[in-house]
């Protein structure tokens, strides 16, 4: 049986309502009582059959089934009331007895360690320990029992690693299983360790294990995929091959890889805003670039920003203006402004000859405008201009030549930006009056969205998504120096490709 705080001292006050008043003399002393409760500490639960006594000596009783005692006829005095029981440890509460009345006393025994045995040291059964080559997720598994069944044991996962004075630990685990789902780093030797409680003693800890996880993936490309509520950035290969570069607990979009400093450039969701950041390319290392100027635009999905060729600047959008910042985030310092007040929603910057390509729009996606400049901002060329509907995805080869984007044929300006025939062109700065249109087989009822050159500008990635809400986003790979159009699936449910060597 347990009771509740509350119930106890309501009791006690009982206790005192419903004390004797009678004038009982021992030996011509005027006598009162003592009663009360024992319960278990932090159960409180009622404890049957434990003595309590007196010191000065008075007389020795028992709790009954309800944990609740009395002693009588007690000489008016000072008391020190003690209470045992086996596998406890003995409680004392001190008792000033009047005549004529009743004291209360409450005991809380706690549990005697002595009697109660630690749980086992916990095995260590997965990974098994000098494991290699793991995944960057890792289930572990390990064994501990406790001789004591009232017990209930609760774990703890500590991994160390060699690279760092960095602790993970995972605690309030009640099973013996767990998976870490991230947080983990290529190619880095890693020692994990449980720790067990049972409540009553203190925490038992296994020997530590060991294990290595594989090393960094050189995957050539770069897209994002739904999980759950959020973005997730990851890398992937012709073969299938896919590995998850930042983490589901956080909203992460548009990749953009920059080889010269080995690091994927990317937004990222923070609190209300939204920010540019950085990391390696096995995810590892992310930092956050912008802070008082975030990056800004009519829809967050359409927003683009661009490294500079070397690697150590960026230029983002906030609404009409575009910024440059250093990858450090310093030297913040705005770069240029639209005169017609539209937004600008995308730029990219040659790895060349530094040519910049802009995309601007009105509130609602559309007044689409796609020009180049140069690094002075003195309009170069006009790739889009005056035409009805979506457009959008630049990508300048590289030496900002020919410019790749889409547009939305269909001339349509539905609202919330819903494109209806979205294809892909090339903008040849040699041939400027004739953009190509390239000839992806895509069928009716599709969008093609989001293009990006091959390392050899003959081939391209692009996002695939049908025009309904909710439809779901493929990316493709097409050839177009192949005669025929022809295309091949890469990745399901993806989008915002990138594709840089």
């Amino acid at each position: 049986m347990k009771l509740n705080k509350l119930y106890i001292y309501s009791l006690g006050l009982l206790l005192l309502v419903f004390a004797s008043c009678s004038e009982d003399r021992i030996d011509g002393f005027q006598t009162g009582s003592i009663k009360g409760i024992v319960v278990a500490s932090g159960s409180n639960e009622v404890l049957q059959d434990v003595k309590i006594s007196t010191q000065p000596a008075t007389s020795t009783v028992f709790t009954d089934s309800q944990g609740m005692f009395t002693l009588d006829n007690v000489p008016e005095g000072t008391y020190s009331v003690q209470a045992d029981k086996e596998d406890y440890l003995s409680g004392f509460e001190a008792a000033n007895v009047l005549a004529n009345g009743a004291v209360e006393v409450i005991f809380e025994l706690n549990l005697s360690n002595s009697s109660n045995t630690p749980p086992s040291t916990p095995l260590l059964i997965a990974p098994e320990n000098n494991s290699e080559d793991l995944a960057l997720e890792v289930e572990f598994e390990w064994e501990a029992t406790d001789n004591d069944d009232t017990d209930t044991l609760e774990y703890t996962l500590i991994l160390y690693n060699d690279s760092n004075s960095d602790v993970l630990e995972f605690t309030g685990i009640e099973e013996n299983t767990f998976t870490v789902e991230d947080g983990l780093n290529f190619g880095t030797k890693y020692f994990w360790q449980i720790s067990v409680v049972d409540g009553v003693n203190p925490p038992v800890l296994s020997e530590l294990f060991s294990f290595k996880t594989t090393t960094s993936p050189e995957l050539d490309y770069l897209f994002v995929r739904k999980v759950g509520d959020n973005n997730v950035i990851y890398s992937g290969d012709n073969l299938g091959n896919e590995f998850a570069l930042t983490s589901s607990g956080t909203n992460s979009w548009r990749p953009r890889r920059n080889t010269e400093t080995g690091k994927i450039a990317f937004l990222r969701s923070v609190g209300g805003a939204v920010h540019l950041f950085t990391m390696n390319e096995d995810g590892s290392g992310q930092f956050q670039v912008t802070n008082s100027e975030p990056v800004n635009g009519f829809n967050f999905d359409e927003v683009d920003f661009a490294w500079s060729p070397s690697g150590d600047r960026f230029l983002y959008p906030s609404f009409e203006k575009l910024y440059i910042i250093n990858a450090d985030g310093s030297g913040k310092a705005k770069f240029y402004e639209t005169s017609n007040g539209n937004f600008i929603t995308e730029v990219d910057w040659s790895r060349f000859n530094d040519i910049i390509a802009i995309k601007t729009n009105n509130l609602y996606g559309y007044n689409v405008e796609i020009y180049t400049i140069d690094i002075s901002g003195n309009l170069l060329y006009t790739a889009l201009t005056g035409q009805p509907g979506g457009a959008g995805g630049l990508d300048l080869n590289v030496d900002g030549s020919k410019l790749l984007y889409y547009y939305d044929e269909s001339g349509s300006q539905l609202p919330e930006y819903y494109l209806q025939k979205a294809r892909l062109y090339i903008y040849d700065n040699n041939d400027p009056t004739n953009p190509r249109d390239l000839d992806t087989g895509v069928e009716v009822g599709f969008n093609n969205i989001d293009p990006r050159f091959s390392p050899n500008e003959n081939e391209v990635i692009y996002t695939q998504v049908g025009v309904g809400i909710g439809s779901t986003k493929n990316i493709y790979f097409h050839n177009f120096e192949v005669l025929e159009s022809n295309f091949e699936l890469l990745f399901q449910n993806a989008s915002m490709a990138d594709w840089e060597n």
